[in-house]
């Protein structure tokens, strides 16, 4: 069969274009090397607890957000249950060594009342740190309701302005407030001196208005996005590695060939991978030397080291995990506690002393940032089963150097061992600062760069892939081989937003910028 547009990748920005290539009536297929679409982001179960991957939690999903509107145009937010993080402590900033200790409420009005009152001598800043914020979002493309074809050169241009750094000197925001406001850089890879002010504004902005995830997690999610897509007749073909994609005679999109052997055709293609991978599928002449130069030199954001743990054990057994909320049954005392940090998100901060930033990589993992994310423990997230079968596990991140591939070769033997010590670590560490957690936390299993490099096909294993840096061009949704169109974080901005952005991005290139937000706009 002959498509209208093959979209390579089936993460978020590839089923996301895929929908909204149909929605304007294309016909349209999606090409996965995955056993089953958006692997990243649908988390795994083991031994009955639901672990998120590639999904935590998400801003701007409140009624009227920029996400909440994204998902209805989609056509998915019918098909999800949102369910709010913590409203008084959604984030919870803390400084062990030090005593600092601060949680982010919902909203910017609370927020600003909170964060006036801690930093009395900085509540001028806050407000136009504030202001500053939200005025740099109405002009990204994509964000707010505006001619979409007349922000996209004026809100790029925004990408190689100040970094958040000098926006921060040049409110002299200093001290703890300062930390607060850079360390949602996790959330996207790039340090303070590196990522575009509108960047950050972009991510921070919708979880500063309010923090969600779905219920059942990010399975969910990929569930909605895959229903509505067989509903309109888009085709799927996992198991699927594009290996070339092929030109015409006269140099125009012929469609695709993968490495099983199988051909198919189309005259536009809409590509998701990493831009250094899509190098790959096309003859050197396709792009000027400039340009493939250009990829070939994107910087990364870090790798990671990540910690699946699971908080409860059945009553009686030193192995079981199954969530004992069955009728009839309760839990201890102490895995009763872990169900208190529920919906919340735990920021752990190095100590202080001398070249110890808070993105400090080559600190120990014993004191180096430590990120933990409890969305579905208690039930928010985990499963679309019910409740009494299911319970969400805790995810630690910690930011670490990218993989390089034959920098340290090691067996594997050696690399699983590496591996528990990594967890045991981070567990211990865990409970030294959550004591409530001592007796009902228990390693499931650990992810490396190394895992990265393997489970995102990313070139160095990082944990957002292509970071945006002041100076950095990364690519734009249009190439220059007609037809073929590219999406994803690298193109637009990390996270699920990000995703969903790169695709309106990529089909409003295709069809029409105006015509996109014209039926944004009547959702």
């Amino acid at each position: 069969m002959k498509y209208d547009y093959l979209v390579i990748g089936a993460g978020i920005s590839g089923l996301s274009s895929a929908l909204l290539l149909a929605r304007f009536g294309f016909k349209v297929a999606v090409v996965e090397q995955a056993v089953r679409p958006a692997p990243l982001i649908e988390g795994f179960v083991r031994n009955n607890v639901y672990f998120e991957t590639g999904f935590h939690y998400a801003g701007g999903l409140e009624d009227g957000g920029v996400l909440d509107r994204n998902l209805r145009f989609l056509g998915i937010a019918g098909h999800l249950q949102k369910v709010a993080f913590d409203p008084l402590a959604y984030d919870t900033v803390v400084q062990p060594e030090s005593g600092f200790k601060f949680s982010f409420p919902q909203g910017y009005e609370a927020l600003g009342d909170v964060l006036r009152e801690r930093f009395p001598t900085q509540r001028q800043a806050v407000g136009e740190y504030f202001e500053r914020l939200q005025l740099v979002t109405r002009k990204l493309p994509y964000y707010h309701y505006h001619s979409q074809g007349a922000l996209l050169s004026s809100g790029l241009s925004l990408l190689h302005d100040q970094n958040l750094a000098q926006v921060l000197d040049e409110l002299a925001i200093t001290g703890e407030l300062r930390t607060l406001l850079q360390v949602h850089c996790l959330l996207h890879g790039s340090l303070p001196s590196e990522v575009p002010f509108a960047i950050h504004a972009g991510v921070v902005d919708g979880y500063y208005r309010s923090a969600h995830t779905f219920k059942g997690g990010g399975r969910a999610l990929v569930t909605a996005l895959v229903t509505v897509l067989n509903q309109c007749g888009v085709d799927f073909f996992c198991r699927h590695r594009v290996e070339e994609i092929e030109l015409t005679a006269a140099g125009a999109i012929d469609g695709i060939r993968c490495t099983n052997g199988v051909r198919m055709q189309a005259s536009g293609c809409l590509a998701t991978l990493h831009p250094q991978a899509l190098l790959k599928l096309l003859p050197d002449s396709v792009f000027r030397p400039v340009y493939r130069r250009r990829l070939a030199a994107l910087e990364e954001s870090p790798g990671a080291e990540i910690v699946f743990l699971r908080c409860e054990r059945k009553r009686g057994s030193t192995l079981g995990v199954r969530c004992e909320r069955q009728r009839g049954s309760t839990l201890g005392a102490r895995s009763l506690q872990a169900h208190k940090f529920g919906g919340r998100n735990f920021f752990f901060l190095p100590g202080p002393g001398p070249g110890k930033g808070i993105f400090d990589l080559e600190i120990p993992l014993s004191e180096r940032l430590l990120y933990l994310n409890f969305s579905g423990v208690g039930g928010s997230g985990g499963s679309d089963a019910s409740d009494s079968d299911w319970e969400g596990g805790v995810t630690a991140i910690l930011p670490a150097p990218y993989y390089e591939s034959g920098r340290t070769v090691v067996s594997s033997a050696k690399y699983a061992d590496e591996k528990r010590r990594t967890g045991e670590l981070v567990r211990e560490r865990i409970v030294s600062l959550l004591p409530e957690l001592e007796l009902g936390l228990e390693v499931e299993c650990v992810a490396t760069s190394k895992t990265l490099k393997r489970i995102n096909a990313s070139t160095r294993g990082s944990l957002y892939g292509v970071k945006h840096k002041v100076g950095q061009f990364n690519p734009a949704a249009k190439t220059r081989l007609a037809g073929l169109f590219l999406a994803g974080q690298a193109t637009a901005a990390p996270g699920l937003l990000g995703a969903v952005t790169s695709a309106l991005m990529a089909v409003g290139g295709i069809v029409g910028h105006d015509r996109v937000e014209a039926l944004r706009g009547d959702i």
